[in-house]
């Protein structure tokens, strides 16, 4: 039908790489955030720090949903968002290099954002998005060739 797959296909080839990068977009997120109270914000009230880290992750998590709901709908700007929100935690996770936290932990600030970043590169996950985009185009003209009638 249209060169297009059916569903099951679509989601058996596309779902594994989209929630990927979700996930690491929430590791990310939520380990820069939780390492920024031990680092960044150490020296700061527990409670400022908790309504800091709250406002933060709500910030986070806005732009994630946002980024993602976009790309699933077919636009090419989100993918540029969702970049740049793994940018911004790597970004943001890197000078804590000069603090004493654990490698591992490190490491895995580190590590997310670059996975997530590679999955958002993968040539599957551009394919998807050509494929999102054409059906974001097809769905348009069927709503410009209802409108006509």
């Amino acid at each position: 039908m249209n060169g297009f797959p059916d569903m099951r296909s679509f989601l058996a080839r596309y779902f594994p790489v989209f929630m990927g990068t979700i996930f690491m977009a929430i590791f990310s997120g939520s380990v820069a955030i939780s390492t920024a109270g031990v680092t960044y914000l150490r020296g700061v009230d527990p409670q400022l720090k908790s309504s800091y880290s709250g406002a933060a992750i709500l910030i986070l998590v806005a732009v994630l949903v946002l980024g993602n709901v976009m790309i699933a709908r077919g636009y090419p700007w989100a993918t540029r968002l969702m970049a740049g929100y793994l940018g911004a935690c790597l970004l943001f996770v890197l000078p804590m290099i000069q603090y004493d936290l654990n490698r591992l932990v490190y490491g895995s600030a580190v590590l997310f954002p670059l996975l997530g970043l590679l999955l958002l590169n993968s040539n599957r996950h551009r394919e998807m998005r050509q494929r999102l985009l054409e059906i974001r185009h097809l769905r348009q003209a069927v709503i410009a060739a209802r409108k006509k009638r």
